[in-house]
């Protein structure tokens, strides 16, 4: 009986469909090789390599690909060869990894070690692993944690991905102990925090790459790293629970590097080594290999839709066998390096995890054009519909004081990011202006990107800068002295009387929905005390916070007039003031995206709206207005940027503040709540 697939893809099939199916036979797509076909170009790369072993030691990482390639080998033709010359090579190192007890090239022969266990439950292919184990754990004992996830960041290049987090995930599906996978699963976010770009979907090899570029000026992705991702990525799912609290997220990451790289396939049907440069003269076999096993693996469980990528599978599938040389060896396989460019790709290029690549993605093959020939060992994903974005976090709304980096307070939500500044920088030209870091993701980033920042990794002891963007947003916005986005400050006798940097901090609320914290102030006005206590509130949804002011000169509440501004990025920027409506708002182009800022209050409060340039030559826009008799005040201030994807006009700006304006000027975030407080006055 021949096994029909799940669909018949082909358009000019479709009128034939009911009579293939009173057959119970699909043909396959002109371009479908035969499973026979398939077969025999994997026995020849695997004969050819079995008869010109590698000169790695048998433990090494290059020859992990390729026992999981002979072990999937056997399972799909059945020929019992295969699987004997794997467990000779088990033999040979007592079934264990090799002797670097944390690093995780030495632990990915443990797979396919594990692998044959799950079939003969010979103790002795089990045992190596858990004693490593435990040897891991004894070594990492107290190391600190190295981003958001928790992890130690023992995973540091991209491609160990595939080399560890797949064994611990097995062995505990093997032995029902949960804190193998525990483990692995906070090491593996831990990685992805720091290596990968959401811009892009796809992974830094490893910190050296952060701002490297092409010759063409495109960011540098290497596709056999991204490919041994993509690898470990399927084998960490074929393993872990339905139940478990990270499925949806590595379910998300899949999704988005699979649609990614379909994008990325080259005409010939190959990947270039260099990802987003196409115009590379030769596609490599290693990546693209791993990105033809990743993709017909998804659609093999339901997860990817085969009308899109059942033709990019057979297309890889296909160039790949053209790059079989005539004695069976795969060719155009890049050599052992750690970038695009380090190895030049040709006919008589080879290494022994291009041939383990090559039938892997074989094996899928079969599987994609025989079902029966699917296992029914691993995870089942029925009924399971992929999330459409990967989010490493929930989105939610969230603030903190940040001491380890010069006092900030740093407040965020799902569309916007604002930093003020505290009692470390009073002695800088900071004060209390407020910063903007330009989000493009939805999920918290103030804690991943202050983390990265500071932190030296491995590679060249380089840290990931905010100032730089890395596919989540950024750090572009110049405050300095001047009020930033929405800051306030005392207008008197034609101009602005600073405060300095707040001197106390109190969070009163912080909700997944909404935050609401304190920032006091205390400086001089001629000749009294001035106390300023900012209450900030911010909720999901919004680009715009709520503050609430409220000053005192000498403890008495004060009437005073005050200057809320925005400080142009661009010289030259015309701010647009519309006081009748309460609103004030700049667009300007920074790195050839659009930022809007702008104020919303009640117009009834505003005196008037100008620009100022004072005496160190610095304009920035203002909205001059009054406190009322107990020395409060509130306004509105945020903004809109092009790199998220919504706010990418003057005039979308523009709608975005008219419609904020009308829905809460009247009726605000919350009501603030003051208290009383005693503070110290500041040295001078």
């Amino acid at each position: 009986m021949i096994h029909l697939p799940r669909l018949c893809f082909r358009p000019a099939l479709c009128h034939l469909r009911k009579l293939l199916l009173l057959a119970t036979v699909c043909p396959l797509a002109a371009a479908d090789p035969k499973p026979a076909e398939v077969l025999q170009s994997m026995k020849r790369v695997a004969d050819w390599q079995l008869a010109n072993p590698s000169t790695h030691a048998v433990h090494d990482w290059t020859q992990a690909p390729f026992y999981l390639g002979l072990a999937n080998f056997h399972q799909v033709s059945g020929e019992a060869r295969y699987l004997e010359a794997l467990d000779g090579f088990g033999k040979q190192v007592g079934y264990g990894p090799g002797p670097r007890v944390t690093h995780a090239d030495d632990h990915a022969v443990l797979q396919a070690w594990l692998e044959m266990y799950g079939q003969d439950k010979d103790p002795a292919k089990l045992a190596p692993s858990v004693a490593h184990f435990d040897k891991i754990q004894a070594a990492l004992a107290g190391a600190p944690p190295a981003s958001i996830s928790g992890g130690s960041f023992t995973w540091c290049w991209c491609d160990s991905l595939f080399m560890s987090p797949a064994v611990w995930a097995h062995l505990s599906q093997l032995t029902g102990e949960p804190k193998y996978l525990a483990w692995a699963d906070r090491e593996w976010w831990t990685t992805t925090d720091v290596l990968y770009n959401p811009a892009y979907h796809l992974f830094y090899r490893d910190n050296k790459f952060f701002a490297k570029r092409t010759p063409s000026g495109k960011a540098v992705f290497w596709a056999r790293g991204n490919g041994w991702v993509t690898g470990g990525l399927i084998h960490v799912l074929d393993y872990l629970p339905a139940d478990h609290p990270s499925r949806g997220k590595y379910l998300g990451l899949y999704h988005d590097m699979m649609f990614a790289l379909t994008k990325l396939q080259n005409a010939d049907g190959l990947w270039r080594t260099s990802l987003l440069d196409p115009e590379g003269p030769q596609g490599e076999s290693s990546g693209s290999a791993f990105f033809v096993y990743a993709m017909a693996w998804g659609v093999n469980r339901g997860l990817l839709p085969a009308e899109t990528f059942r033709p990019v599978i057979i297309k890889g599938y296909q160039a790949l066998v053209r790059n079989i040389q005539p004695t069976g060896m795969l060719g155009f396989v890049q050599k052992i390096g750690d970038s695009p460019d380090k190895q030049e790709t040709g006919a008589e290029s080879t290494e022994v995890y291009g041939s383990g690549a090559f039938l892997l993605a074989g094996s899928e093959i079969i599987r994609l054009l025989d079902p029966a020939k699917r296992r029914t060992d691993l995870a089942t994903f029925k009924g399971v519909t992929l999330p459409e974005h990967f989010m490493p976090n929930t989105p939610r709304v969230f603030a903190r004081f940040v001491p380890e980096r010069s006092d900030d307070f740093a407040w965020e939500n799902d569309l916007a990011a604002f930093r003020t500044y505290g009692p470390a920088l009073r002695p800088e030209r900071e004060n209390s202006g407020i910063d903007c870091w330009l989000k493009r993701v939805p999920y918290p980033i103030i804690d991943k990107w202050y983390l990265e920042d500071r932190l030296k990794l491995p590679y060249g002891k380089i840290a990931k800068s905010y100032h730089e963007d890395h596919g989540e947003g950024y750090d572009h916005y110049e405050v300095g002295d001047s009020r930033g986005c929405g800051g306030i400050s005392v207008w008197a006798d034609g101009e602005l009387h600073n405060s300095d940097t707040f001197i106390t901090q109190r969070i009163l609320e912080n909700t997944p929905q909404r935050v609401a914290f304190e920032l006091d102030y205390a400086s001089e006005l001629h000749g009294k005390i001035l106390r300023e206590t900012k209450h900030i509130t911010l909720i999901m949804g919004q680009r715009l916070f709520q503050c609430d002011s409220s000053f005192t000169l000498d403890g008495q509440p004060a009437k005073l007039d005050v200057a809320i501004g925005l400080g142009p990025q661009v010289q030259g920027t015309v701010p647009v003031f519309s006081p009748k409506t309460g609103i004030m708002s700049l667009w300007e182009t920074l790195d050839n995206l659009g930022l809007g800022t702008g104020i919303a209050i009640d117009p009834a409060r505003v005196v008037k709206m100008q620009t100022h340039t004072d005496a160190a030559g610095l304009t920035q826009a203002l909205c001059l207005a009054r406190t009322d008799q107990n020395g409060g005040i509130r306004w509105f201030s945020g903004y809109g940027w092009a790199g998220q994807g919504e706010i990418t006009t003057a005039e979308k700006w523009n709608a975005y503040l008219q419609k904020f304006a009308a829905q809460f000027i009247k009726k605000p975030y919350a009501e603030p709540v003051f208290k009383a407080h005693t503070l110290p006055v500041p040295p001078p």
